[in-house]
């Protein structure tokens, strides 16, 4: 939105539109049950705001008293509801397994109550759990049978975002023909429907599958474009990962310059909301500008620095990646043994993870190491 020019009215609709509505309170009494229940909802909605802004001590805090209220209160729909909620906190915290405990136990309430609507919901939360675990296709299986749902009861908007999952996937298993379809369909659902937010996060699906085929510029565009609305609805979380994403762009360019400014703001709006696993991946993209520009003591402090984050929060691959690069930078230093110590151990990381060929790569580097001290 330009700060200089008077929005319309439709312009205004469409950047409130991820706001959550509700009624306010009557002003005659009602009975406490339906007072505590009204008071739950409430908590919920507040809940789901403060989530949109990444606030997610706060998020946590207000899902658990609604929780806690319709627990009480025998409402099973509300319970799941709110199960569903906090799996999605936990999930944007990269708190995998609590996660997936929340969504199950919504799920069966779900299936108890033979809500569809709301156990495609729920099942969305799982699979992207499983995405963001790398599980691919567990993760596609869940979103199909979340497409199959809204398809069927007509849910347009939840439509599009199965689409966004499955193309999500599609992307990171390099499927890019078919991610671009799959963003394609849903970018287009969004548009007509109004969506800014959502549409801003399939604009930057697009965009990294043009990174990755080294379309660069028109990957600057869809991230630039993605940026602003995520400036506009003042969604820091996505934000900071369209400046990361801009970053890396900028990075594989050797714009190194404009890269650093980048990542440290992505990095700053990371620290602020809390979010521990994407700082670390912000400390790893610093590390990779300073050891591009052989500031090697720089990047390596960084490097440990976002090694200890993924190991506390328990992201392997994340961890194997840092592990590669600081072993890379030892290696660059002359440091040949701490490089073949941390080669090793990056391949016993990528082995856990199950994949071999990595594990195989690094201990390659690390015995082409050791050739060059005999």
């Amino acid at each position: 939105m330009n700060p200089d020019k008077r929005p319309t009215a439709e312009e205004c609709r469409k950047l409130v539109s991820w706001m959550p509505m509700i009624i306010p309170a009557p002003c005659q009494a009602i009975d406490e049950d339906a007072s505590q229940l009204r008071h739950a909802k409430l908590l919920n909605t507040l809940g789901y705001m403060y989530t949109k802004q990444a606030d997610y001590p706060s998020a946590l805090s207000s899902f658990t008293e609604a929780l806690d209220i319709y627990t009480t209160h025998n409402d099973n729909r509300g319970q799941a509801e709110t199960l569903r909620n906090l799996g999605d906190v936990h999930r944007f915290r990269n708190e995998s397994a609590e996660a997936v405990k929340l969504y199950l136990e919504a799920l069966q309430i779900n299936a108890d109550l033979g809500d569809e609507s709301q156990r495609a919901n729920a099942l969305f939360g799982l699979a992207t759990t499983h995405r963001l675990r790398r599980e691919y296709g567990e993760a596609i299986k869940l979103y199909s049978e979340c497409l199959q749902i809204d398809t069927n009861a007509g849910r347009k908007r939840e439509r599009a975002t199965d689409l966004w999952g499955l193309a999500e996937v599609h992307r990171l298993q390099a499927e890019y023909t078919k991610a671009i379809d799959l963003y394609s369909e849903a970018l287009q659902i969004y548009t007509d429907v109004g969506d800014v937010r959502e549409r801003a996060l399939t604009l930057v699906g697009l965009a990294e599958v043009h990174r990755f085929q080294h379309e660069y510029s028109e990957a600057i565009n869809l991230l630039s474009e993605a940026l602003q609305a995520f400036t506009d609805t003042g969604d820091y979380s996505e934000r900071a990962r369209t400046l990361w994403s801009l970053a890396e762009v900028h990075r594989v360019q050797r714009k190194y310059s404009e890269a650093s400014k980048l990542y440290s703001e992505a990095l700053q709006i990371r620290t602020e909301i809390g979010d521990r696993q994407s700082r670390g991946t912000s400390l790893w993209g610093l590390a990779k500008v300073h050891q591009a520009v052989q500031e090697y003591d720089e990047a390596t402090k960084l490097y440990s620095e976002a090694m200890q984050i993924f190991t506390d929060v328990g992201d392997k691959p994340w961890r194997a990646e840092t592990l590669m690069s600081l072993a890379e930078t030892n290696q660059k230093q002359g440091r040949s043994g701490e490089a073949i110590s941390l080669y090793t151990e990056a391949s016993e990381v990528l082995e856990e993870m199950g994949d071999s060929r990595g594990a195989s790569e690094a201990l390659e580097n690390a015995a082409d190491i050791r050739k060059t001290l005999e």
